[in-house]
């Protein structure tokens, strides 16, 4: 380990010194915000700049400097202190582009490959057929289930008990399924980013936190950050964490050690260092380029997801983000290299949008742009449609008014046969439905019968997971079918079609799909549970 560690000193050396000339190359001083702008970037935020509301912390930068530095709200509404631009916030998943940077400097210095299989450094982990690289860690493409997600359906979704990076790796390390085959389709998850940390560890002979301090925030002069490997930890200017729950805001302070897909506590002075040192290529020629390069699928389908960096359009402009969330901590962090604009904002209220006020920032900053607008002609579509991958249900319905809604939720019209929600789109044509997702991956759905009227009793009985530690009970309860699991009881199900059901999973995690498997008789046998980001996991019959 020695040799690692004066391997990347020597490069940390030559960092150190090209910082003062990096900063010299963006040391034109750009002209400050004018009151104009200020005032729009108020109002943005005008409804959390209260002393009984929680809010956030923006910086705006160009050329590497700020221009822009505002702080809305409280930091505790416990014992009524402010926020300030200097107060400390939880960053959620933008924390990964950290975590990505540490494993790329490891890389660099030929210590590891992105290529390499992820077991050459995590013995723990299963055998899958095809290697799960490094690399598909870094892109999310792994197919690994999220932890989260599993721990969900085991009864504990996150934040409802304290977990480390080790009990993730237990969790993860006794999936012997995945949701796909390594780089075959892209789905975000948190278990590739704390594995990314692990590895970090054991070829660095440094915990994650202590390399970053050493060739990340040290030599950046980012003094205020650091990560949440400890809970407990007492952390000077840290604000408070808060939900907005039935008018009314609740403490929802993050209780977790597991981190590398989140935890990084740090201040928007501090992230705007860090966004101008990407800026620069500070970390040495080709190392921004390498973090910010989207990847492809294995059949050649390019997503749009780099190394904990999304690359977007926005109104014209090129968009380097990225989004945060954990507890009630919200954050969002974009650089936009064409008008080397950078955009810092963290918040510690979850009733914040973070990619939304963000980019209502950004475009005070940016050129001006006029959206289009589309209006739908003819006939709006309509039924019940399912996800090729998941098998979960969407319902659309419509109104006289032109109006589509998916589940209920309102879809905006962006040309013909494509409806938006948020940043993903619903495409319709002629032979079905694509959901087109903003990292760039397409999915088929199908149309299918919604189920209304069913018979109970084939679905009655006694499920334990293959690779969980879950076993739920199903019971019929006049009309309805009800499970009940670990830490929750008689939950009802919803039939969407034939075999397939649809609810809510444990207190605090995600709606759930149960699709049940019969034999070659017809009796129903097993099952498929799905929950977030863990797909198709296996339940099997057992003896009442």
């Amino acid at each position: 380990m020695t040799t690692v560690r004066s391997s990347l000193a020597g490069a940390l050396i030559c960092m150190a010194a090209a910082l003062p000339a990096a900063a010299m190359a963006q040391s034109a001083s750009p002209a400050p915000a004018d009151a104009a702008s200020l005032a729009r970037l108020d109002a943005l935020f005008a409804r959390w700049n209260s002393k009984t509301a929680p809010g956030c912390a923006v910086a705006v930068s160009r050329n590497g400097q700020a221009i822009a530095t505002r702080a809305y709200g409280m930091a505790s509404l416990e014992l009524g202190v402010p926020l300030t631009t200097d107060s400390i916030f939880e960053a959620g998943s933008d924390s990964k582009q950290f975590t990505a940077a540490a494993t790329l400097m490891l890389a660099h210095a030929g210590k590891l490959s992105l290529d390499d299989d992820i077991r050459k450094v995590v013995p723990e982990m299963p055998d899958y057929g095809t290697p799960v690289t490094i690399r598909h860690l870094l892109h999310h493409t792994s197919g690994l289930r999220d932890w989260g997600s599993v721990a969900a359906i085991e009864g504990w979704p996150r934040n409802s008990r304290t977990a480390d990076n080790q009990d993730m790796l237990n969790i993860v390390a006794r999936q012997k399924e995945l949701n796909f085959a390594p780089g075959s389709h892209y789905l975000y998850s948190n278990s590739n980013y704390n594995l990314l940390a692990i590895i970090v560890a054991r070829v660095s002979g440094q915990s994650l936190a202590d390399f970053t301090q050493d060739h990340i925030f040290k030599p950046l002069g980012m003094t205020h950050t650091r990560w949440r490997d400890d809970h407990g930890d007492v952390v000077p200017g840290r604000t408070g964490a808060y939900e907005f729950d039935d008018g009314v805001y609740r403490n929802d302070q993050v209780i977790e050690d597991a981190y590398g897909n989140g935890g990084l506590l740090t201040t928007v002075g501090d992230l705007v260092k860090w966004q101008a040192a990407l800026d620069a290529d500070t970390f040495g020629t080709g190392f921004t380029a390498e973090m910010q390069t989207p990847t492809k699928l294995n059949d050649g389908t390019p997503i749009a997801y780099a190394l904990a960096l999304v690359n977007l359009d926005h109104h014209g402009q090129q968009e380097v983000s990225h989004s945060g969330s954990t507890g009630g901590y919200r954050a969002w962090m974009a650089r936009y290299p064409q008008q080397k604009l950078a955009v810092s904002l963290l918040c510690n209220t979850g009733d914040a949008d973070t990619p939304v006020l963000g980019r209502d920032v950004a475009d005070i900053f940016l050129p001006a742009y006029k959206a289009k607008t589309y209006t739908p002609k003819g006939p709006l579509p309509s039924g019940t449609y399912a996800d090729g991958m998941t098998g979960f249900p969407v319902r659309f319905d419509s109104d006289d008014k032109g109006n589509l809604r998916a589940d209920g939720r309102a879809l905006t019209p962006v040309g013909p046969g494509r409806w938006a929600q948020r940043e993903d789109i619903f495409a319709f044509g002629k032979t079905g439905l694509t959901l087109e997702h903003r990292e760039g991956e397409k999915i088929a759905y199908r149309k299918v019968d919604a189920v209304t009227a069913f018979d109970a009793k084939p679905y009655v009985g006694r499920f334990c997971g293959v690779d969980t530690f879950a076993c739920l009970s199903f019971k019929q309860q006049g009309d309805t079918l009800t499970y009940s699991g670990p830490r929750w009881y008689n939950t009802p199900l919803s039939p969407a079609y034939a075999d397939v059901f649809t609810g809510e999973a444990a207190p605090g995690a995600g709606r759930i799909t149960v699709k049940f498997e019969r034999d070659a008789s017809g009796a129903v046998t097993a099952l498929r549970f799905g929950e977030g980001r863990a797909y198709d996991v296996a339940f099997r019959r057992v003896a009442d």
